[in-house]
């Protein structure tokens, strides 16, 4: 069961993250672009925590 849970979690988070790669000029931008998107995803992963689901 933790295995489908990983990848439910995982999955959708590659495909959401991946175009960060596309959308970089450089090591910089995609340093920023994946920071503020991690960012944005722990803020969600701790709303969803706070409220149970």
């Amino acid at each position: 069961m933790s295995a489908l849970h990983f990848f439910f979690r995982f999955g959708p988070t590659v495909l959401v993250g991946a175009p960060n790669l596309a959308m970089a000029n450089s090591p910089k931008d995609l340093g920023l672009l994946a920071g503020t998107f991690l960012v944005g995803l722990g803020a969600l992963e701790m709303m969803l925590h706070a409220f149970g689901l």
